[in-house]
């Protein structure tokens, strides 16, 4: 798995969890659920953090929420493989004819 695998793994918890804003998730735990690396999922989660897509709290009760209202698998894989490019440039050449 890649980090937008790890990504969507969170995002797809967090929205189960509840509404935007609502209830805050220990992405270790999350990981360990998935039986996927909590270090690398907690270095994905603060990446999301950073692009402001999660909230985050420390302590008792404190974890990771989502923020964003509307994300879809594709939004995921745009903030972590920027630039999404679905073909090189200049490999594919297309025909303007019909």
């Amino acid at each position: 798995m890649v980090r937008f695998d790890y990504g969507v793994v969170l995002i797809e918890n967090l929205k189960k969890a509840g509404l935007p804003g609502s209830r805050f998730l220990d992405a270790k735990a999350v990981a360990r659920a998935h039986k996927l690396s909590p270090s690398l999922m907690e270095k994905v989660a603060q990446e999301l953090k950073r692009g402001g897509w999660l909230e985050s709290r420390r302590g008792s009760g404190g974890g990771y929420k989502l923020i964003k209202n509307k994300t879809s698998v594709a939004d995921v894989i745009n903030f972590f493989e920027r630039p999404y490019k679905i073909c090189p440039i200049n490999r594919i050449k297309l025909s303007t004819k019909n």
